[in-house]
């Protein structure tokens, strides 16, 4: 069941990144902590992106974890000709392959770095989750290198 909900939000995301058009930049790389493993974005536009992992989860039993969210960019704290410092919320999906399957609801808070002159964007979140039994509040830390369609 698990499995079937997080293939449905995937699809679900990616023909949102079609249907708007073409995208600027995307990106690929490392994330670690929860997730640690690799992570995907595609901006859609300057204020929303989608971006996904699958990596180990580090909570105790927990195996496989595969994440996608969709974010919004709503306040850049700084942005000039050389880099983009911004915040985003976002709402997403995880699941956990354990003993059991395990789907969670995902709110990613962060901040995420865009170098201009350099093709590395850097990112924080925290990112409180939750299933209809748990709450659970991670992190992570990434960098992905960026390339320009």
């Amino acid at each position: 069941m698990a499995k079937r909900i997080f293939g449905l939000f995937l699809a679900a995301c990616l023909g949102c990144a079609n249907a708007s058009g073409q995208t600027n930049r995307y990106g690929l790389g490392i994330v670690v902590f929860e997730p640690t493993g690799l992570t995907g974005k595609v901006w859609l536009n300057k204020s929303s992106a989608l971006d996904a992992a699958i990596g180990w989860s580090t909570l105790p039993g927990h195996h496989l974890h595969l994440h996608a969210d969709y974010l919004f960019y709503e306040y850049r704290f700084h942005s000039d000709s050389q880099v983009d410092f911004s915040f985003y919320l976002g709402a997403g999906g995880k699941v956990i392959f354990q003993e059991h399957d395990n789907a969670w609801f995902r709110v990613p808070l962060g901040i995420d770095f865009l170098s201009k002159k350099s093709p590395l964007n850097i990112f924080f979140e925290v990112v409180p989750s939750f299933n209809f039994s748990e709450l659970d509040l991670v992190g992570a830390i990434g960098v992905r290198y960026t390339f320009t369609p």
